[in-house]
């Protein structure tokens, strides 16, 4: 861990961590390709977590972004102690799909520690 968020690994994802002002940018790195295959931004206002992606896979087919999420919803709640965090732009397919819910124009999910 270079900054306030931490670097890691999964089974397919080198996933680097860039700490910005008011939170942070991951940028996953599927081992396998050696390529970038997308992005997941973080921003935290008092305590409002709020997530976006971006991915050459829209619908995650590949299940990149998914993979990231887990190990990213696991640390906001175990480390930040968020309770809910919210999911903007990118598929509502895929938001459903990690366990968030729409709530008027985006998607929350709640956490648990």
């Amino acid at each position: 861990m270079q900054g306030r968020h931490p670097d890691f690994t999964t089974s397919r994802l080198l996933v680097e961590a860039m700490d910005e002002a008011s939170g942070c940018k991951w940028t996953l790195h599927a081992l396998r390709e050696k390529t970038i295959v997308g992005t997941i931004t973080f921003t935290w206002n008092g305590s409002i977590g709020t997530l976006r992606y971006t991915t050459t896979d829209e619908d995650d087919q590949h299940g990149y972004i998914t993979e990231a999420l887990t190990s990213i919803l696991s640390y906001l709640a175990r480390t930040l102690l968020l309770t809910r965090v919210y999911g903007e732009a990118g598929s509502e397919t895929v938001w459903r799909r990690n366990g968030f819910q729409l709530q008027a124009n985006r998607s929350a999910r709640e956490l648990h520690h």
